[in-house]
């Protein structure tokens, strides 16, 4: 008997919903923690760092006459940062413009074209921030670059613009010992590089990638024996009928690190380090801006909507002493 099949059937219309899901949701928290500093007004910025003479118990014969003085600014240096531009555009046909799109609509793809690439943008710069990019002048044929932190945290020179090695990271504050190996001995012995420095037992910001994050809850969370390292007690941080094993905030002997997990760490090559951390104080670092996020719609040539957004920034680190780094590579 004749009949109509569901897998036959001509005309049927397509079910497809209103909306359009995006589940990507990460946060820039460099971008958002960094103090916004005065507007860029020349593609090289300087700034000065300067540090104390020693101190001197010698002593003075009593009745001595000065016969030498000392040089207050003896310690000074200038540092030096470049500029970067990072550009988004983007451009949707006039037959786009004139479709019907499920969860958009008539004529809104442009507006949401902008929306997304000024996300990207803002991604794109706390990728720069986390990296190891070091800075570049434009010759014309390479463009400006701006040092990010995995080059500004460095206890040797760079190879541009080089930082005055009394002002350099010290080794002591950079850490690459493997997720495996890391222990709280370990942080605890970076935050004392870092208050040897700063003198102050104060509150850094530790930005770290998902495998450092977890790797910290693990070693803070386990209490070792003294003889082994063998985890033998877990204890239960939460309410009762809940279990909490989440580490947010570490304070060691020499301060406390308030940890913020960061996707965009040690960007390189579409793919950033789970393993990198940086801690500073933010007050230590400064985002040079100029353009940011400016929006300018472009002439349609014909082709349809074409629009431009745009970010001119630097990375200020005001005195790198301050920084510290982990960077362990597995």
């Amino acid at each position: 008997m004749p009949q109509t099949f569901a897998r036959t059937q001509v005309g049927v219309r397509e079910d497809l919903a209103d909306k359009i899901y995006l589940i990507d949701a990460k946060d820039t928290p460099l971008l958002s923690s960094i103090p916004k500093g005065q507007a860029l007004v020349n593609p090289l910025f300087d700034w000065q760092a300067d540090a104390y003479n020693t101190p001197d118990v010698s002593g003075v014969v009593d009745g001595t006459d000065v016969s030498s003085t000392i040089n207050s600014a003896a310690n000074r240096a200038r540092l030096q940062g470049r500029v970067q531009k990072i550009r988004r555009a983007p451009k949707v046909s006039d037959f786009t413009e004139i479709t019907d799109v499920a969860g958009i609509g008539i004529g809104r793809e442009f507006a949401r074209a902008i929306a997304q690439e000024t996300v990207v943008a803002k991604r794109s710069v706390e990728c720069v921030l986390g990296s190891d990019t070091d800075s570049q002048a434009d010759s014309g044929t390479v463009p400006y670059l701006t040092r990010g932190l995995g080059k500004w945290a460095q206890s040797t020179a760079q190879s541009d613009l080089p930082v005055n090695s009394a002002f350099l990271t010290p080794a002591a504050s950079i850490d690459t010992t493997a997720m495996a190996s890391l222990t709280v001995a370990v942080l605890n012995g970076v935050m004392e590089s870092q208050y040897l420095q700063t003198g102050k037992t104060q509150n850094y910001m530790l930005a770290v990638g998902s495998t450092l994050k977890k790797t910290i809850t693990n070693i803070v969370g386990y209490q070792p024996t003294v003889a082994n390292y063998t985890a033998i007690l877990r204890s239960n941080r939460g309410d009762e009928g809940q279990w909490s094993n989440n580490i947010q905030s570490f304070t060691g002997d020499f301060g406390t690190y308030d940890i913020v997990v960061d996707n965009w760490l040690g960007f390189s090559a579409g793919t950033a380090s789970v393993y990198r951390g940086y801690a500073f104080d933010p007050m230590n670092l400064e985002l040079r801006m100029n353009k940011p996020w400016n929006f300018r719609e472009l002439e349609d040539q014909g082709g349809g909507r074409r629009g431009l957004i745009e970010c001119i920034f630097g990375l200020m680190v005001k005195n790198p002493l301050g920084l510290a780094k982990f960077a362990a590579s597995s």
